[in-house]
């Protein structure tokens, strides 16, 4: 190897190094005060391949260049083990009992055809069929009062035989066609509330109490701040080279990275202050929108269990839209709740996939 060759890939190796390094950061940064370091933390699984890349090309031509990259991993694994997981599931322990609690970004059903199958809906209401959870959250859910086949409370009350429900609106047009978040349950629900986010209509914070037979949970259905691409920003990174950059584009990416970043941090501390101030053991599940290196992230998980880092393995990617798959659906429990598992169902159905847990109580 030339000695110009190695030293453009040393420098690499570098930057990729501090790249990684300066992802540890995003979890304890407040995007209020440095949003840039939010980048760094959704890039970390690719950053840190990268860096495992070089590891393993420094092995075959020169061993101790790889100290650097190996250094960074072990210094930051704290952080690495909560982009990869391996674990398994286990038995609820004797003596408690089971709840099997599903959460599913279900994308308004579909509505307007983004699968392009117009079976997606149907096809969502089998596999909850099939999963048979005692509690289901939705995040974009959608439901038509005078439309029999798209009058979605209706059908899960009726033939899923979800029999207690709370439904928050986000949006309502010509009094009849609703969007927002909703709960269904086995168990009577009691005590329903809505958490407004300024400046968000879309986004929203809901929570009830969960009356079990053996005691009351407080869960909380969560739908924090999109990035809010649209066809021309993925177009973008489908066209993008670093011969022909779109700056305008770039620009506008990064604006609304940026805007979300911020807007998540503040909704994910006002999720946390409601946390803080349950009288009863939570569960906190829906969609974040962000990665486990990142401060929404820490700060649910510094009051919380993860559940997949629990009974977790692998990267766990949750998100199927066009984008590559990151972990931004999770299930936080209270430190008495054991879990027991957690399953990603792979179906392509809406652009989340659902994550279904089993918790022992």
């Amino acid at each position: 190897m030339g000695r110009f060759i190695k030293s453009i890939l040393l420098v690499a190796n570098l930057l990729f190094g501090v790249a990684l390094a300066l992802s540890y950061w995003a979890p304890v940064t407040n995007p209020s005060d440095f949003w840039h370091l939010a980048i760094f933390g959704i890039l970390a699984p690719y950053i840190l391949l990268v860096n495992v890349i070089f590891i393993l090309f420094w092995l075959v031509i020169r061993k101790w260049y790889l100290v650097f990259s190996l250094a960074i991993i072990l210094l930051g694994w704290k952080n690495i083990s909560k982009i990869i997981v391996f674990n398994s599931s286990e038995l609820v322990e004797e003596g408690r009992a089971s709840l099997k609690l599903m959460t599913y970004n279900v994308q308004n059903f579909d509505l307007y055809n983004w699968t392009e199958n117009e079976e997606s809906r149907d096809n969502m209401l089998r596999l909850i069929k099939e999963q048979d959870p005692d509690i289901i959250t939705f995040q974009e859910f959608y439901t038509d009062e005078d439309d029999e086949n798209f009058h979605n409370i209706k059908l899960l009350v009726n033939e899923l035989e979800y029999k207690h429900f709370h439904f928050e609106k986000t949006l309502t047009l010509k009094e009849k066609n609703h969007w927002g978040l909703a709960t269904f349950s086995k168990y009577p629900l009691s005590n329903k509330n809505r958490v407004d986010i300024e400046g968000s209509r879309g986004n929203l914070i809901t929570y009830c109490d969960v009356e079990l037979p053996y005691k009351d949970l407080r869960l909380f259905n969560v739908h924090l701040q999109s990035i809010g691409f649209g066809k021309n920003d993925y177009k973008f990174f489908k066209k993008f080279s670093v011969q022909n950059p779109d700056i305008e584009s770039s620009k506008n990416i990064l604006k609304k990275l940026k805007d979300a970043y911020i807007k998540r941090a503040e909704q994910a501390e006002l999720l946390g202050s409601y946390v803080d101030h349950s009288p009863l053991p939570v569960i906190v599940c829906g969609d974040f929108n962000d990665t486990p290196l990142s401060y929404v992230y820490e700060q649910l998980n510094s009051r919380l269990t993860d559940s997949y880092q629990e009974v977790g393995f692998g990267l766990g990617g949750t998100y199927a839209g066009p984008l590559p798959s990151f972990r931004i659906d999770y299930v936080f429990v209270d430190s008495s709740i054991q879990v027991s598992d957690f399953d990603i169902i792979k179906k392509n159905y809406s652009d989340h996939y659902p994550v279904s847990v089993v918790l022992g109580i």
